[in-house]
């Protein structure tokens, strides 16, 4: 078998810059010089046709690209290019297998697919140091403009612009696939972004008149859906998923998997005692405190687990869960037909609203209520910052309705028969 090099010239005298002729499987040679550049700082080669038959030409093209090389090195490029979708093949494989503080498969397989879908499909065969701040300012907008998702009365695909934040969170999950691009060795560093600002997209979240709506409205729905059968088992624990979201204000993925045996009760400095779970997401396991009374919510579901099994439920067993008692994954689709059922759907601003929003009616209530924001930050596993960028509007608005209040307004309310402590917040 013939060499794959043959005719080879140490141009530098260094193994630096080699050139050389391939032959054909006959034997004779292919008069073009081939030329083989490495360069100080970088490990591989790089392999290409120097496009000339003349020997002192083909070592000028050799001269030329390693000089070209060097600086393309020095500045923080890549001598190796690889392409985002060769990248994304190796990232698919290694993502599972890396460690990530005990997060769940779900948030694993949500970061893979989110790369996987619009960036593969854009930036697939670009080369990775080609990528900058000006690719993203192109991908933002075709991203608007190329967004599909389904709609379930046809079953078929139709537009839709997506929301600030939901390009900011794909934005925060390319970063991860960079940074792991980094470690590879195939970039220097994370590219600017650009990803849209929030600073008019407040989130959605419910005034009390609005909260007090939702939860006699909702005790309603669960007793229509007692006539429907496991309608009814869904919707009661949709109702308490609900309520104990919004008195902890933890993520849907953090509470998925919750187990009963990660709950506990503890004794305050005070003397008064709180309850307490153990949680996983995207900020890696925290525990969270639950607002005073959230543990009559958890007692419900309980006895509701322990009337369907006919015994306690497992210590590991998750809350929220099937019959089977395998956990479920989502309850936007039931969380939607109450909205509709109480007519809140939507914001006075027109936006939509998701099982997020009790995430954010639980932090505007605790900052209302002049809590701590570093300790606020801390139980819901976010920062200052986000509090102060989401939030700050809705608590200035609060605190200033607070100033101007009249004495009167801040007499308790009594409860009246039909009432609920949850639903009197101050």
């Amino acid at each position: 078998m013939p060499k794959f090099e043959v005719n080879q010239i140490d141009v530098k005298d260094d193994g630096r810059v080699i050139i050389y002729q391939r032959p054909r499987k006959d034997g004779t040679l292919i008069p073009t010089w081939q030329m083989r550049v490495s360069v100080p700082n970088s490990t591989g080669y790089h392999r290409s046709s120097t496009g000339e038959k003349e020997q002192a030409e083909a070592i000028r093209k050799a001269l030329n690209k390693y000089e070209e090389l060097y600086m393309k090195v020095m500045t923080g490029g890549s001598l190796q290019a690889i392409t985002f979708s060769s990248l994304f093949k190796d990232y698919e494989k290694d993502l599972p297998r890396m460690n990530h503080q005990n997060k769940s498969p779900l948030y694993i397989k949500e970061r893979i697919n989110c790369v996987g879908n619009y960036p593969l499909r854009y930036f697939g065969d670009s080369k990775l140091e080609e990528i900058d701040k000006t690719s993203f300012s192109d991908y933002w907008i075709w991203r608007r403009e190329n967004s599909l998702k389904l709609n379930p009365m046809t079953g078929k695909q139709v537009p839709y612009e997506p929301s600030p934040n939901t390009l900011r969170r794909e934005a925060s999950m390319m970063r991860m696939f960079f940074r792991y691009a980094i470690d590879k060795g195939h970039m220097k560093a994370v590219p600017e972004m650009n990803e849209p600002s929030l600073d008019k997209n407040r989130r959605p979240t419910f005034t009390l008149t609005e909260w007090r709506l939702l939860t006699r409205r909702m005790r309603e729905w669960v007793k229509e859906g007692q006539k429907w059968g496991g309608v009814g088992r869904d919707r009661n624990l949709l109702q308490n998923y609900i309520l104990i979201l919004a008195n902890c204000g933890a993520r849907m993925g953090e509470v998925r998997y919750l187990r009963w045996n990660e709950l506990e009760t503890k004794k305050l400095d005070d003397g008064t005692t709180r309850l307490m779970g153990m949680v996983r997401g995207k900020t890696g396991e925290r525990q969270v405190v639950f607002n005073e009374g959230t543990e009559d919510y958890l007692k419900r579901i309980y006895d509701m687990r322990r009337e369907e099994l006919g015994e306690n439920p497992p210590p590991d067993g998750f809350v929220f869960c099937h019959r089977d008692g395998t956990p479920i994954e989502k309850m936007a689709k039931g969380f939607n037909s109450l909205l509709t059922y109480c007519d809140l759907v939507k914001d006075n601003k027109g936006q939509k609203r998701t099982l997020y929003s009790l995430r954010h009616f639980y932090a505007t209530q605790r900052l209302s209520e002049e809590v701590s924001p570093y300790l606020l930050a801390s139980n819901m596993g976010t920062s200052v910052e986000m509090l102060e960028r989401h939030y700050g509007q809705v608590v200035n608005q609060l605190v200033a309705k607070e100033i101007t209040k009249s004495q009167t307004d801040r007499t308790p309310k009594e409860l009246g028969s039909n009432e609920y402590p949850f639903d009197m917040v101050s």
